[in-house]
């Protein structure tokens, strides 16, 4: 007796890996990189906030004192004028977190399985080249956005003394990168300029290296060249903006007797001839009134701090199109060009 075989069924497509997953296998991969930029925030997170707490108790004895011109006030201000001096060194660490996560954990995301070739083995496991991708860009691309924001919020809590009594100004350049929506959203540009760049170069040092020189040419041209420009400059007549407090001027000029506009060497010879109250002033608007005096008109194009969320909504705007441009073109890149 003969039995007919039957026809062996066509093997089906493995079922793809649910997204969840997905995301505990990129958690496993890239904990160490993660757990680096926990370690680096929290530490940061926790100076913050004990100076804080600090800088805030100070400032509650500026505000307090009375008489505010003794010489009582002026010793208990003391402390809170030198925890303004000492708060420039966290500015600095802050404005290079940013760079760190594109270079430590962008640029090696994509770029170290390309190099490895351990891709290939995550693409035969039910895991496609697009899922595998999108995977670990959101989950790192979301976690360190979320953080960068939590540290935006802190930091204007920790800095706010400062604003109020006219230490800085709010578009101080090195301080308007680290509040409002601008942190986060430069922190996601770098990570995604070093995703892009580890697909691009395929080798984890060249990529983390040009994720660095690209994120540092926006962050310097941006405020150089850019953002002076996101709405037309106001032109004030006199005295000019608050010398403590300045907004961004971008022009200063004078205009003479009849009309025109005077050189600087005009203005030099006139106050040349003023009297040594004016040539060697104690009051710094001394040479102005003098200038005034003698029908020369002071003129200045600058952009007032009450635009602060107006610039920030406008280049946080940009930054976050070019980011999503960024990884989707990762995304992109993957599934053509990766093979």
């Amino acid at each position: 007796m003969t039995a007919v075989a039957a026809p062996a069924r066509p093997a089906g497509r493995p079922r793809p890996v649910p997204w969840s997953k997905l995301g505990w296998v990129t958690w496993r991969q890239h904990r160490a990189a993660l757990a680096g930029v926990a370690v680096l925030l929290g530490g940061l997170a926790v100076y913050l906030l004990i100076t804080g707490l600090k800088i805030h108790g100070d400032y509650q004895a500026v505000v307090s004192c009375h008489p505010a011109g003794s010489a009582a006030c002026e010793v208990a201000g003391r402390p809170f004028a030198g925890d303004h001096q000492t708060a420039g060194y966290v500015v600095f660490i802050l404005m290079l977190i940013p760079a760190l996560v594109g270079v430590f954990v962008g640029a090696p995301l994509l770029a170290r399985e390309l190099e490895t070739g351990t891709f290939r083995f995550a693409w035969t496991q039910g895991c496609g080249r697009l899922r595998w991708a999108a995977a670990k860009l959101t989950l790192l691309a979301i976690a360190v956005t979320a953080a960068a924001g939590a540290f935006s919020l802190l930091f204007s809590w920790y800095y706010q003394p400062f604003f109020t009594e006219k230490f800085d100004g709010v578009l101080a350049p090195q301080l308007f990168v680290l509040r409002g929506v601008q942190y986060p959203a430069w922190t996601l540009l770098a990570f995604a300029i070093g995703a892009i760049a580890g697909v691009l170069i395929r080798r984890t040092v060249p990529a983390m290296a040009a994720s660095l020189a690209v994120w540092a040419g926006l962050a310097l041209g941006t405020p150089l060249f850019l953002r002076k420009h996101y709405q037309p400059p106001l032109v004030l007549k006199g005295n000019g903006p608050s010398y403590n407090n300045p907004p961004w001027v971008f022009g200063q000029w004078y205009i003479g007797p009849h009309g025109a506009v005077a050189s600087q060497q005009t203005i030099r010879n006139v106050v040349a001839h003023a009297p040594a109250s004016v040539r060697n002033p104690v009051n710094p608007n001394a040479a102005t009134a003098y200038l005034s005096a003698h029908h020369y008109t002071q003129w200045w194009t600058y952009q007032p701090e009450s635009r602060f969320w107006h610039f920030q909504l406008i280049e946080g705007g940009w930054l976050l199109a070019l980011s999503l441009i960024l990884l989707a073109a990762t995304v992109w890149l993957v599934r053509r060009r990766a093979a």
